[in-house]
């Protein structure tokens, strides 16, 4: 039987900045061979998109509070069923309004597949040494 190594989850999603106001698809992706880290890709149409990469402790910990600072923060709002992205980029600031449930479910994969105090075990550092020198 395999292992898991990857998760992945699409979402429907309320985007809102200075310019924008209205459903975004949103993907979650998560790996092993990089257990730090989460990716969320953004798209308001089918023609472009944009992807984000931050601690995957961020995201859970957003889950039930607020977490971050800089260019990405995470937080639960009141009512407890939405999860607000805010994502900025040094220019431009996007919300993104999410559903909490589908989040806790792509939380507890990502955990599944990579324990909390064993993503050092994970990572390869030779390889990303080697990666990095060549």
């Amino acid at each position: 039987m395999a292992t898991k190594r990857s998760a992945w989850q699409l979402l429907e999603g309320h985007a809102y900045s200075a310019t924008v106001d209205g459903r975004v698809s949103v993907g979650l992706g998560y790996a092993a061979d990089d257990p730090y880290a989460v990716h969320l890709i953004v798209s308001a149409d089918a023609t472009a998109a944009s992807c984000w990469v931050f601690a995957r402790d961020l995201l859970i910990a957003g889950l039930t509070g607020t977490a971050g600072q800089g260019d990405v923060l995470v937080g639960l709002q009141p009512g407890g069923t939405v999860v607000s992205v805010v994502l900025r980029n040094g220019r431009d600031v996007l919300g993104i309004d999410l559903p909490r449930l589908p989040l806790c479910r792509f939380a507890a994969d990502m955990l599944a597949i990579v324990p909390r105090g064993s993503e050092a075990g994970h990572v390869d550092l030779d390889a990303e040494l080697r990666s990095l020198l060549a």
